[in-house]
């Protein structure tokens, strides 16, 4: 083939498509497959969390926690969930968040000094231990109590 062929970019078979023959479509023809290919790497890297990013994810949203009071509308595991959404590390939606016994037992004399939780992400072992202090207030009807954290963060459950 040869560049005074005039073979028009795209023909109708059906439908609109790239005609192979005109040396332009083929270029079209591979940045397309190339850009589909580098959308799909792309989107998959971004569906799912890295060690480091959990890790600098979980270490930022403590040291958020820590930085000032904050208020409990809905529960530690749910400002927890929320301090790391704002890190913007990674897929929240994979987060796994999970309260976790203090094994003190029950009764006045056994009142727990913190609340643990665990943090992972759905795909992968990497855990980290969240410990929050005061304990969660209990919550009172049209109240939302502020309180101001201590957080400690460890690697591996609590």
């Amino acid at each position: 083939m040869t560049w005074n062929d005039r073979e028009p970019m795209f023909v109708r078979r059906g439908r609109w498509v790239y005609n192979s023959r005109n040396p332009v479509a083929r270029v079209l023809m591979l940045l397309t497959v190339a850009g589909l290919v580098g959308s799909y790497l792309y989107v998959s890297d971004q569906g799912q969390w890295s060690e480091s990013e959990l890790r600098d994810a979980v270490h930022g949203a403590a040291r958020d926690l820590e930085a000032e009071p904050q208020r409990v509308y809905f529960g530690y595991d749910s400002m927890i969930r929320d301090a790391i959404e704002a890190t913007d590390e990674g897929p929240v939606s994979d987060l796994v968040i999970r309260a976790t016994d203090d094994g003190h037992g029950s009764g006045a004399a056994s009142i727990p000094t913190e609340d643990s939780f665990e943090v992972s992400a759905a795909h992968m072992s990497e855990t980290f231990c969240m410990r929050l202090s005061p304990p969660e207030p209990p919550r009172a009807l049209g109240k939302t109590p502020t309180v101001s954290l201590t957080v400690q963060v460890s690697r591996g459950d609590c």
